[in-house]
């Protein structure tokens, strides 16, 4: 009894504990009325609900009670109605959203210059139980401006218009007057647009210019000039720019307009002096270092004395200052030329006598020489000296004794010209050849401080004499007076006639010692060949004329066979050389029966013409395979060659195919063809 009242009390808990409260409630969905009172449900108990208005079933609408004690099922058992698509305003937009469910709000704007006529948004609702917009779209609408104000003294563009909505541009224009009267100035723009602030109501982009005569006083900048703007009257917005004259720097600003007012705006700018005149030139000397033509206060200007000029004995530079009043602190005195004394010149004397005074200026010059046996220091027989700022004569004239080089020896050659008596250092000597003879070598040399020759002496080689000259023709030395060894000349003839003869002739020597010509010269002789013919043949080289050395080329018609030489060159006999070739018809030759089986028609004939056909028939193990015919081609061979070896082949490919016809078995056909096979390698083998 009492493990029977424990158990049905666990059973109550049991029971207590397993119950679900009252179901969830929904926005979009209700529960059915009958569920609506109860407040505990036992597991596995069900509920349903039913959509809202304005609300669609997408997933099951019941419940169940789980173990847990928890409601089961979807939250989402209802979703939101959409509502159409509502539209977009003219000149206006929807602010887009996800989708139009019920319930949801869109919102519409204007574009830029249009106002928002109705409520901003509308709402997706039900009406009359159907999902709808809960009012019209709005309209947009053009922002409209007030008319543009009027102006004294000038008009607007928009005086024949009534309505001015956004972005509308008016322009005004000041009257104009009589001549002699001063015109009138626009002050402020020229041109207003409609715009907003609000985005409902329009307003004009700035207040109305004023016309109205405005005039400033012709500008003048002291030590300055005007760069541009320049005109008789000035009015409102002129502009003038000025610069300061040089040495000036200018104060304010270079640019300056005539206001609204009658002022120039910024005021007009001042010229101040900044710089010292030019820095006086003073004779025989320069300005060092001198940058550009501007001097300000403590600027130093250095003065140097030309080369061989100074102040005074000892003092070439000389400086002078920019003082703060702009003037130069002095003007240095001129630089005076220096002198140089009568030079000392030992075991020599000056080349012009007149030339000689006691006292001599800076930059004079003196032309010295020495005497016979003496040269200066660098082995020439005169220089010229100079006098030098430093009052020295410069280089040193000194005179010292000077060896002599040996007296050339040239055979076959002479002195044509010498620089001096002797062979002394520096000696200049230009030497000759012998007629007959060339120069090898450089024709000018001078006597060197080792007491050599410098280039080295030449030697002189003999010579051809002049190359034979020829009747109307001429050769390539005509305008070379020596021909040395191996010199060459070549010949050529006048126009129309033939050179005979080898055309270049070379300076040779027999025995090393004489000299002579390789060859006797060529004549010019008019030369002609008579023209070639050959019958039955082509020509290469087709002309009127063949002179001397003209080569033709020949080739025989088709049919026809060339003997002789192809090549033909025209000699200086007037004939032909080698003779002309002739073009005999092509001819075969019947061939000879080497081969089994093969039979000629006809035998005794030896020759056939071309197209002409010899009959031949072949035989094999005493069978016929047939009669058969060859042309003989006008290259000389039979066509189709005359041979019987192809056509006992095929015989024995026909009897091969005749043992397939035969219904031989495959075993046997295969071992046939095998042996067959080695017999056409083996005949193959034999022809190579």
């Amino acid at each position: 009894a009492a493990l029977l009242g424990l158990s049905l009390t666990a059973a109550l808990v049991v029971a207590i504990q397993s119950t679900c409260g009252p179901p969830p409630r929904f926005l979009s969905a209700e529960l059915k009325e009958e569920y609506q009172s109860i407040t505990a449900f036992a597991v596995n108990a069900r509920v349903e609900y039913v959509c809202r208005p304005g609300y669609k079933r997408s997933y099951s609408t019941k419940l169940s009670c789980g173990m847990d004690s928890k409601w089961q099922g979807s939250q989402e058992m209802c979703t939101p109605k959409l509502c159409s698509y509502p539209g977009e305003p003219a000149n206006g937009r929807l602010v887009l959203a996800e989708k139009f469910f019920f319930g949801s709000t869109v919102n519409f704007t204007c574009n830029t210059g249009f106002r928002l006529v109705g409520s901003s948004h509308i709402q997706c609702v039900i009406k009359n139980g159907v999902v709808t917009w809960d009012r019209d779209i709005p309209i947009c609408e053009p922002i409209p401006c007030p008319p543009p104000p009027e102006i004294a003294n000038g008009e607007h563009s928009g005086a024949d218009k009534e309505l001015f909505e956004y972005g509308v541009s008016i322009t005004y224009r000041c009257h104009t007057v009589r001549r002699g009267e001063k015109p009138f100035s626009m002050v402020g723009e020229a041109s207003i647009f409609c715009t907003t602030t609000d985005n409902i109501n329009g307003v004009w982009s700035s207040p109305p210019p004023e016309c109205r005569v405005v005039g400033c006083e012709s500008p003048s900048v002291e030590n300055g000039k005007l760069l541009s703007g320049y005109r008789s009257d000035y009015t409102y917005r002129d502009t003038v720019v000025f610069d300061c004259n040089l040495r000036y720097t200018m104060i304010g600003s270079d640019t300056s307009t005539c206001s609204k007012n009658g002022h120039w705006d910024p005021p007009l700018p001042h010229c101040q002096l900044s710089s010292c005149e030019n820095p006086p030139d003073v004779p025989n000397a320069i300005k060092a270092k001198v940058a550009g033509n501007l001097f300000p206060v403590e600027t130093v200007i250095t003065y140097e004395c030309k080369d061989g000029h100074q102040f005074s004995p000892g003092e070439t530079t000389w400086h002078i200052r920019c003082l703060p009043d702009f003037t130069w602190s002095e003007t240095p005195r001129p630089c005076e030329r220096m002198h140089c004394s009568y030079p000392d010149i030992r075991n020599g004397e000056l080349v012009y006598i007149w030339d000689r005074r006691d006292t001599y200026a800076y930059g004079d010059r003196l032309e010295v020489t020495c005497n016979d046996g003496f040269a200066f220091r660098g082995r020439s027989k005169s220089i010229a000296i100079s006098c030098t700022s430093d009052g020295r004569w410069d280089p040193a004239a000194e005179c010292v004794p000077v060896p002599n080089c040996p007296k050339p020896d040239v055979i076959h050659g002479k002195e044509a010209s010498k620089s001096s008596k002797d062979y002394t250092v520096g000696t200049q000597l230009r030497l000759e050849c012998d007629p007959g003879y060339v120069l090898r070598g450089q024709d000018l040399t001078v006597c060197q401080a080792d007491t050599s020759w410098a280039p080295p002496l030449p030697f002189c080689d003999k010579v051809c004499g002049p190359p034979p000259q020829i009747s109307y023709g001429q050769h390539s030395g005509l305008r070379t007076e020596q021909f040395p060894y191996g010199a060459e000349v070549t010949y050529s003839c006048v126009e129309g006639l033939s050179l005979i003869g080898d055309s270049t002739i070379h300076c040779i020597s027999d025995d090393g010692v004489n000299l002579m010509w390789s060859g006797p010269a060529p004549e010019c002789r008019v030369v002609r060949c008579p023209k070639p013919v050959v019958e039955r043949a082509r020509m290469i080289a087709q002309r009127l004329t063949f002179p001397y050395g003209t080569e033709v080329q020949f080739s025989c018609e088709e049919g026809f066979m060339l003997h002789g030489d192809a090549v033909s060159r025209c000699l200086a006999d007037g004939a032909w050389h080698p003779p002309l070739p002739s073009c005999q018809p092509v001819q075969c030759f019947k061939p000879l029966l080497k081969q089994a089986g093969l039979t000629i028609q006809n035998h005794f004939k030896v020759k056939y013409s071309v197209n002409e056909t010899l009959q031949f028939f072949c035989s094999q193990s005493g069978r016929s395979q047939g009669n058969f015919q060859s042309t003989c081609s006008a290259n000389g061979t039979w066509v189709p060659k005359i041979t019987c070896e192809k056509r006992a082949t095929c015989e024995k490919v026909s009897q091969a195919r005749e043992a397939f016809q035969c219904g031989i078995p495959l075993t046997e056909l295969k071992t046939l063809l095998e042996i067959w096979k080695l017999y056409l390698e083996i005949h193959k083998l034999e022809k190579e």
